[in-house]
């Protein structure tokens, strides 16, 4: 019996053996499939860290001084370098874009209006109809205050299409919106939504902060005088704060030579308007002023909210010290004045945990009056050049706000029920943000092996933030 079992024994090592000999072979084919994913993980494991590592490199180097002073906005730099062994490609592009934000604004207007209007071109004998687009754009980051009502006034002999007004938000579909009470006064018309005596409510009410609304509606009418340029006006309530659009959303007639329902415009360029961070820098600003009515104005003042952390700068400080500093290259103002500003106000609207948010507010008054004509060519524009110094060592838009106060009688179409329009809303031309100066922000990517980072770097009061991050 034991031999019988031994030799039964023999037999199953024999058929282990072959069944080794069956598997062995995918056994060692698995294994070098291991080897090999193992060395491609392991490579691009390395490839990675090189890569990051080469970013790490170039948020270094912006913290350095000097080290963009001879980037230009939107030009690629390219730098080479060698991680480990590993050839590493960067480039970066230093960029600028207005900010999308809230903006902390220095006066007490909250929604930004501003209209549209199609055709905006006409002949003569034209009678209709236009589509008006009134936009409403919550600028300020204070959304605690609701809209109560919308008020349009519009331009001689038009009169509303009943049934077209349409509303939508955020550029989604148009709504039905409901229709407006209509107030005639003498040739002209003034809507108000929502119609008669009350007040918006909710969704209308509230506005998420740089949401917009539009209210779109359509008019018919043949303009008189011919060949003259036609101008609407906006005004929001929100509480006890009255915002006027000022002149707004022309239509030509004709050759448009003429300017019927207009007052004055103001606008703000700045010079430069991109600055390298942590460099001292002196911003030559330019506002300019146009008449679009039909006779000439008198300027009495001019007001001008520098952005935070800007110090206005002179040859001769003004008092009182020491809102005014003095350096080497500033120059005093030129174009409608060279004097200093009559006031220059510091407004505390920092806190605690933010200091820098203070602003300076800048007030000339004129003795006498500026005088401007209506606008007929470039020569009739005029224009106030002043300077202003800044360091900022963080990423971002820093808008500038200015108004122009004329003296001119108010309209009776503006006076009437509740809209009651005062005299200083309607010779309080705003320009709402303009001036911008921005700080830039880079875009880096870094390449190696077929593999790549890219990176977003913005500047923060504490160095250099990543503020994203992307591995392709």
């Amino acid at each position: 019996m034991r031999k019988k079992e031994a030799g039964q024994a023999f037999i199953l090592v024999l058929i282990l053996l072959a069944i080794g000999a069956l598997l062995i072979v995918p056994a060692l084919r698995l294994t070098s499939t291991e080897l090999k994913s193992s060395q491609i993980v392991g490579g691009k494991t390395k490839t990675l860290y090189a890569l990051s590592a080469a970013q790490e490199w170039m948020l270094w180097n912006l913290t350095q001084p000097g080290f963009t002073n001879d980037f230009i906005l939107g030009v690629e730099k390219i730098f080479e370098i060698d991680v480990c062994d590993t050839p590493v490609t960067i480039t970066i592009v230093m960029q600028a874009k207005p900010g999308q934000g809230g903006v902390s604004l220095a006066t007490e207007h909250l929604i930004k209006p501003t209209k549209e209007v199609t055709p905006s071109e006409v002949d003569n004998n034209y009678s209709g109809p236009y589509t008006y687009t009134i936009k409403l754009d919550q600028l300020s980051e204070d959304n605690s205050q609701g809209l109560d009502a919308v008020y349009d006034v519009l331009p001689p002999f038009l009169d509303y299409i009943p049934g077209t007004s349409r509303l939508r938000v955020d550029g989604g579909e148009w709504q039905s919106f409901g229709e407006p009470s209509t107030y005639p006064k003498g040739n002209q018309k003034r809507l108000r939504w929502p119609q008669g005596s009350g007040y918006f409510t909710e969704p209308m009410r509230s506005f998420e902060v740089r949401q917009v609304k539009e209210i779109e509606f359509q008019v018919t009418g043949e303009m008189s005088p011919g060949n003259s340029t036609f101008y609407n006006w906006v005004l929001l309530k929100l509480g006890d704060i009255d915002t006027l659009s000022g002149p707004v959303a022309p239509i030509t007639v004709g050759t448009g030579a003429g300017h019927v329902g207009g007052l004055l415009e103001v606008s703000k360029d700045s010079f430069p308007n991109i600055i390298l961070p942590g460099v001292e820098t002196t911003i030559r600003y330019e506002v300019k002023i146009t008449n679009l009515d039909g006779e000439t104005h008198q300027i009495q003042s001019l007001t001008d909210y520098l952005p935070p952390g800007f110090d206005y700068c002179t040859v001769s400080p003004p008092e009182p010290e020491p809102y005014a500093i003095t350096w080497e290259d500033c120059q005093l103002p030129s174009g409608i004045t060279t004097s200093n500003p009559t006031e220059i106000f510091k407004m505390d609207m920092g806190t605690p945990d933010d200091p820098d948010d203070d602003r300076y507010r800048l007030y000339w008054e004129f003795s006498p009056a500026v005088p401007i004509a209506e606008y007929k060519d470039e020569e009739d524009i005029l224009y106030l050049n002043f300077y202003a110094r800044t360091t900022k060592d963080v990423s971002g838009t820093y808008f500038n706000e200015v108004s122009v106060e004329p003296f001119a009688s108010i309209d009776s179409i503006f006076q009437p029920d509740d809209m009651d329009v005062t005299q200083d809303d309607f010779n309080t031309t705003y320009s709402w943000t303009t001036g911008a100066v921005m700080v830039p922000y880079y875009d880096s990517e870094a390449e190696a092996d077929g593999e790549s980072i890219d990176t977003n770097f913005s500047l923060t009061g504490g160095g250099v933030e990543i503020t994203s991050w992307q591995i392709r």
